[in-house]
């Protein structure tokens, strides 16, 4: 068998035109930490997507695909073989207030077209970073709006091929499905999701939006962070749990636990994954220690 040099020499050349060697993935996380990857491909639709799946396959490449990189704490260490930049944008209105859309689409911008048109259900996430595809992989939701509410199907691809699932498939948890596990490598893969919305008026949604994204901008920090760091535990807030433990403004290096909001940690400048890391285990110990609570994560560590 050829070198695995000789295989990703021969991927990122017959993937040239949407492939980047050794590229950086810091400047493509929300939080802005991250160290290199063999090959980065930035796959614009279902084409490319699959195109670079099967010549990874084919190649026997380890590959992983990712939608923004807004909910995963990447490693400082190089991420060896292919890194697939989810960004397939699609979204199509359907009968019976049925919306279709590709995985790489914009969570928001989803959620602003569906308020725009007078569909109701996914009012909820017009501030949402990420994708649609990590909407789903991670049953996102705010503001009483869930995921696993809305969904009424997907396609996935898995080295079995391509096939449509319904949402029990997922086995949606909070904040979690089956196919949020941290070996990223091995899962299916979402390409399409179908949403079923309802009839509703485009100005009373608009004021509900704009209620919503006021309530973030009090309530959430602005800086570079991946959102909600753990989960809620059932019946409390992880941030009220952290605050009690006397956490908040907590730093590691460059990373800190926010003032304002302590389920959010803060990248200031030159973060580093190890010292997020260190912030995790140290929040974790004190909740269990101080309250009995097990804290777990809502964000993906790669």
């Amino acid at each position: 068998m050829r070198s695995y040099a000789e295989r990703l020499a021969e991927f990122a050349w017959l993937l040239r035109p949407i492939a980047q060697r050794n590229a950086s993935l810091a400047s493509h996380s929300l939080l802005g930490i991250g160290g290199m990857t063999d090959v980065l491909v930035f796959a614009d639709s279902e084409a490319e997507l699959l195109a670079a799946l099967a010549q990874a396959g084919k190649l026997e490449l380890p590959v992983r695909v990712f939608g923004s990189l807004t909910n995963c704490l990447l490693p400082a260490a190089p991420l060896r073989g292919v890194t697939i930049l989810n960004q397939m944008s699609e979204l199509y209105f359907e009968d019976e207030y049925r919306l279709r859309v590709a995985a790489g689409t914009s969570a928001a911008r989803v959620a602003r077209a569906a308020v725009r048109r007078g569909w109701d259900g996914l009012t909820w996430a017009t501030g949402l970073p990420g994708t649609v595809g990590g909407m789903v992989v991670n049953n996102a939701g705010a503001f009483g709006g869930t995921t696993s509410d809305l969904l009424l199907s997907a396609e996935i691809v898995s080295p079995a091929g391509i096939q449509t699932v319904d949402a029990e498939w997922f086995d949606f948890q909070y904040r979690s499905s089956r196919l949020k596990v941290h070996n990223a490598a091995k899962r299916e893969i979402v390409l399409w999701a179908t949403f079923q919305l309802r009839e509703g008026g485009p100005a009373q949604l608009q004021a509900r939006a704009a209620e919503y994204k006021q309530r973030r901008l009090q309530t959430q920090p602005p800086g570079r962070s991946l959102g909600c760091v753990f989960a809620n535990p059932p019946g409390d807030y992880a941030g009220r749990l952290i605050e009690a433990a006397g956490l908040k403004g907590e730093r590691r290096g460059d990373v800190m636990i926010s003032p304002q909001h302590a389920n959010f940690f803060i990248n200031q400048g030159q973060g580093t994954a190890a010292e997020y890391l260190e912030l995790i285990q140290l929040v974790q110990t004190e909740v269990r220690r101080q309250f009995g609570t097990e804290l777990e994560l809502e964000i993906e560590i790669v």
